[in-house]
């Protein structure tokens, strides 16, 4: 498959800046709704008065009640967490052509960081303790960014299918984008000899690493979202 027929063919993967604090209390309150029990979300809501303006201004007449929201589980993840401009759009991170290299990437499913993560090893030139426990950390984050939101629930995936063919993958919290943008600049890490595009995992380490200073920069998480 050409570059042109992939991209007209895989989802447009997005990194959004993102609130990972919130986040990880939203994820768990919708979790506990789906399954039936609703106090969490409300409890939520209600101690976050910042987040039952945006879902009211958003239109949602009741939103500590969560089986009267009418959105899907990545939509309400998505609308309660992420990063706002002053005038109420979505918070920009790097220039568009960053964004647009690391959005469809030409290999397998157009995740630049899924081709990351397959193809980055070790440096075995490092072999001290400190070296391999960089590499752990820089994989254990790109999962979690990549796939957090993944976990399979009740033969489903938990935050796909969300308006216009959303899905959230993962998302970190600021802290562990600081600390991910300094794992990636060690020498822990190297690209794999046999990977298939040359120099493939050093291009998704700069475009990547160029979002990361930028979301760091604004002292926000992030998230990995794909939409068609």
């Amino acid at each position: 498959m050409d570059e042109a027929t992939q991209a007209s063919t895989t989802a447009f993967f997005t990194l959004d800046a993102f609130n990972g604090d919130l986040a990880s209390r939203v994820m768990t309150a919708i979790e506990g709704a789906m399954e039936g029990d609703e106090e969490g979300w409300t409890n939520l809501v209600e101690a976050e008065p910042d987040l039952h303006l945006r879902l009211t201004q958003q239109g949602i007449q009741n939103p500590a009640s969560y089986s009267s929201i009418q959105w899907d589980p990545a939509t309400i993840l998505f609308t309660s967490c992420v990063e706002l401009t002053n005038d109420g759009r979505p918070l920009p991170l790097g220039e568009t052509m960053t964004r647009e290299r690391f959005g469809r990437f030409p290999f397998g499913n157009g995740s630049a960081l899924g081709y990351l993560l397959e193809f980055i090893r070790p440096n075995r030139s490092i072999t001290d303790h400190d070296g391999q426990s960089i590499y752990d950390e820089i994989i254990e984050q790109l999962e979690q960014l990549a796939f957090g939101c993944e976990e399979q629930r009740r033969g489903h995936l938990r935050f796909e299918d969300g308006f216009g063919g959303m899905q959230i993958h993962g998302f970190l919290r600021a802290e562990e984008v600081r600390q991910l943008r300094k794992n990636l600049a060690s020498r822990a890490w190297t690209a794999s000899y046999d990977e298939p595009l040359d120099g493939g995992v050093a291009d998704v380490a700069k475009h990547f690493t160029t979002l990361l200073k930028a979301a760091e920069r604004r002292r926000v998480g992030l998230a990995l979202r794909t939409h068609r």
